[in-house]
């Protein structure tokens, strides 16, 4: 069926038009350079992992996407939504401090 929503992202961004990327706490689509990226660093031999604010965009690996909003983080870490999108496996323990202070810095 047709669905009759359209991306509310305006066509003629201007010369510089940013990948549109899924906030992974509140699902709404926006320009990457408006998320912020994490990613996830394992512990060694342990189900342990660190999410680290990926903030040039250049670290290796899958990387999440939040709004750099203390509500969308909330919402993504309460949903478990950041481990299932970085693929972490089942029953692992995810510190996102690193992520929680930056996304104050910016609020």
């Amino acid at each position: 069926g047709g669905d009759a929503r359209r991306c509310t992202v305006p066509s003629d961004t201007g010369s510089h038009r940013s990948p549109v990327r899924t906030c992974v706490g509140c699902r709404r689509r926006d320009g990457q350079d408006v998320l912020l990226r994490v990613v996830a660093l394992g512990d060694p031999g342990t189900t342990r992992w660190r999410l680290v604010p990926d903030e040039r965009r250049r670290a290796p690996g899958r990387g999440a996407y939040v709004h750099p909003d203390p509500e969308c983080l909330q919402t993504a870490i309460a949903r478990r939504a950041l481990g299932r999108a970085l693929r972490l496996p089942a029953g692992s323990q995810v510190d996102a401090t690193a992520v929680q202070d930056r996304v104050q810095q910016r609020s």
